[in-house]
């Protein structure tokens, strides 16, 4: 008869997708493609303990680009409405573990914002 060798798994699932029993856990997929409705704030992903560095990096840069479609929709299409991104806080957060992203991301901020205020500044203005 012949012997079967049976080898242990070595396809060992991230740590950041396996859940203790009765805990919830996000996925990093979950994370990734709706940050906002996962985590409460930048801050939560920054102290996920089961996400490594890369993966919060990579979830916080999918945030600060969803955040900064709003902030740039919203001076386009609605440059009097306060629109309360939170860009902000995810740039903050992203300066963590990628500043030089944070920066891009920052400056692309301040350039609509900017862009916004001249807006609103020619509206007050008479012709």
């Amino acid at each position: 008869m012949d012997t079967v060798e049976i080898k242990p798994d070595t396809n060992v699932a991230p740590v950041s997708q396996v859940t203790s029993p009765g805990i919830s856990e996000p996925s990093f997929v979950d994370a990734l493609i709706d940050p906002v409705n996962i985590f409460a704030s930048p801050q939560e992903v920054v102290d996920h303990p089961w996400f490594s560095d890369e993966e919060k990096r990579t979830i916080l840069l999918s945030w600060a680009r969803d955040e900064l479609v709003i902030e740039q929709i919203a001076s386009r299409m609605m440059p009097d409405l306060q629109v309360k991104s939170r860009i902000d806080a995810v740039v903050a957060a992203l300066a963590s573990f990628d500043p030089t992203a944070a920066g891009e991301y920052l400056s692309a901020v301040q350039t609509i914002r900017g862009a916004k205020g001249r807006k609103q500044a020619r509206r007050v203005l008479p012709h």
